[in-house]
């Protein structure tokens, strides 16, 4: 008796479940130069004092409803702190969000596909190339790979990737 009374219940709570996104988000950080692009991407002013961009970028996939896919770019730049990991007076923290899409990546680059960020206020597009499932790297505005330097490359790693 408990059967038939339990299975209508289980039911009913997965029919009335509220809608949610991708329960496990695709975590990346990075830490990248402070350059022009990224200056141009994130509304960086370009009279700041600025040498690096910690980056955090959160993407969820629904893969029940195609095009809802949305991402959380968080970010802070500024000047770095010496013999630290952080920056000087803590920097400028900042969040973007919107929706991204995947494409096929068709261009001559070595990647699986293209992820392209579009923020809900903001005129320019971020664009990534998928290295691995556990690599991204930035592009510029012409779909070019970002070079580095010394200190900071442009490749994002996924934090939260089963080892």
């Amino acid at each position: 008796m408990k059967k038939y009374i339990l299975l209508p219940l289980l039911l009913l709570t997965a029919a009335i479940a509220p809608e949610t996104v991708s329960p496990e988000p695709e975590i990346y950080v990075a830490a990248t130069p402070c350059d022009a692009v990224p200056r141009h991407l994130l509304a960086v002013p370009a009279n700041l004092d600025c040498e690096m961009i910690k980056w955090r970028l959160t993407l969820r996939r629904d893969p029940r409803n195609l095009g809802r896919d949305d991402f959380k770019l968080q970010y802070t730049y500024g000047m770095t702190k010496p013999g630290t990991e952080g920056f000087m007076n803590d920097g400028f923290s900042k969040e973007l969000s919107g929706k991204w899409v995947i494409a096929k990546n068709t261009s001559k680059l070595p990647g699986k596909q293209v992820f392209t960020l579009q923020p809900t206020n903001s005129q320019s597009n971020i664009t990534l190339l998928q290295m691995s499932d556990r690599i991204l790297h930035l592009l510029d505005t012409q779909g070019n790979l970002m070079i580095g330097n010394s200190g900071f490359s442009y490749t994002f790693n996924r934090q939260n990737a089963n080892l």
